[in-house]
Order: C-alpha cells, then sequence, then structure tokens
C-alpha cells in the first residue's frame, strides 16, 4: 500500500475532532475521509457531487451521497444540512462556478461552533497546476473570498512549501527589480503549493 498524501494528516488533523456530521464538498480518492474514519469511526460523512462518477466511487468510503450541484441546489438542500459540524473542500472551492455564495449558503445554515476547511490550490506557485482552477486564487484573494461570505480564517497552514529551484529565484528577483515590488514577497509567494484554511462563521 502507497504512503498517504503529504497533505492528508494536516488537513485530518484540522477537521473537526469527532464530528456527528461532516459534509465533503465535491468527491475524491477517499483516502482523507478513510485516514479521518480510522480516529472517529462514529462520524457520519456526507459527500456531494453533480458527477455521476465521482459519486459512484464516493458510495465506497462515505456514508451518504448526493448527487447534486452546490452552484445550483436551493436553499432547501443547505437548510437539511444545519447540523454539520463542518464542511470540507478538498481542491474543490476554487471549481465551482460561483464559489462565493457557495459558502455564503453554507454560512447561512452553519452553527457557529463549526467550521469549513479548504485546501485550495496557490495561483503563485511556481509550478502551475497540470489541472487548472476555473478560479486561480493567491492567499489574498482566498481571504477575501471567506470574509465576502460572512467568515473568520483562524488558522491556514502552508502545504508543500520547499526552497525555490536557482532559476526560479533568480527569475522573480529579476522580475521584482523590473516591477519595483519586493522579492522576497514574490518568493514568499510562490513556495506553498497549495493553502489549508480553517474558518468560522464571523
Amino acid at each position: 500500500m502507497s504512503a498517504p498524501a503529504a497533505y492528508i494528516t494536516p488537513f485530518r488533523d484540522i477537521l473537526q475532532q469527532n464530528a456527528r456530521l461532516l459534509v465533503q464538498a465535491g468527491g475524491n480518492d477517499g483516502e482523507l475521509a478513510r485516514a479521518y474514519r480510522k480516529l472517529y469511526p462514529a462520524t457520519s460523512l456526507m459527500v456531494v457531487d453533480a458527477d455521476a462518477e465521482r459519486a459512484k466511487h464516493a458510495r465506497d468510503y462515505a456514508d451518504r451521497v448526493y448527487m447534486a450541484d452546490l452552484d445550483t441546489v436551493s436553499a432547501a438542500f443547505y437548510k437539511q444540512l444545519e447540523w454539520a459540524d463542518g464542511w470540507y473542500f478538498d481542491t474543490t472551492l476554487e471549481q465551482y462556478q460561483q464559489p462565493q455564495r457557495v459558502l455564503q449558503q453554507v454560512r447561512k445554515v452553519m452553527p457557529v461552533d463549526a467550521a469549513i476547511i479548504a485546501r485550495i490550490a496557490n495561483r503563485d506557485h511556481w509550478e502551475g497546476s497540470s489541472t487548472p482552477a476555473r478560479h486561480a486564487w493567491g492567499i489574498a484573494d482566498i481571504l477575501e473570498l471567506f470574509t465576502g461570505a460572512n467568515f473568520r480564517v483562524v488558522s491556514g497552514i502552508l502545504l508543500n512549501p520547499a526552497p525555490l529551484p536557482a532559476d526560479v529565484e533568480a527569475t522573480l528577483r529579476a522580475q521584482a527589480a523590473r516591477d519595483g515590488s519586493v522579492a522576497e514577497a514574490l518568493i514568499e509567494a510562490a513556495l506553498p503549493s497549495h493553502y489549508l484554511i480553517k474558518a468560522v462563521p464571523a
């Protein structure tokens, strides 16, 4: 069996402990869900995905699967999930057509002691993703997105930060010299491949 992806443990550990219900927005390989359930087997996990294949696969690791598009479902759909202890988005928030609307709908039904956890690709990472997101965000955009949906970001973890290759660093320093910007800021922004964000109702 292969080793778990590097982000699984920090993501699992930032999720609510022993949750009654967690809602996973978008299906995936289920690795994170299985890692969480090893610690908290009583937690009920629901996956919401509009794609038939991903929804089918999610039945292997989730208690319930809803085939629905969070971009277009009614307020009543969200209302039935008002007792969820948390929602999480594993590189899926940036794929919705209207991510802020999705967050706003979640916020309307979310208890004050619940949280959203999201792993979000960093637009500014030096090595671009092979599968570009619908929305490309840097950290400032991410913080603005959550604030605009009436959430407060309480923690953020840089995922996969590593020293930049020498040629990339040289390019960024040259860019900073041309633009009159701060090279260290460009370098810092380029390091993480993803941000792991925890937000609570503001």
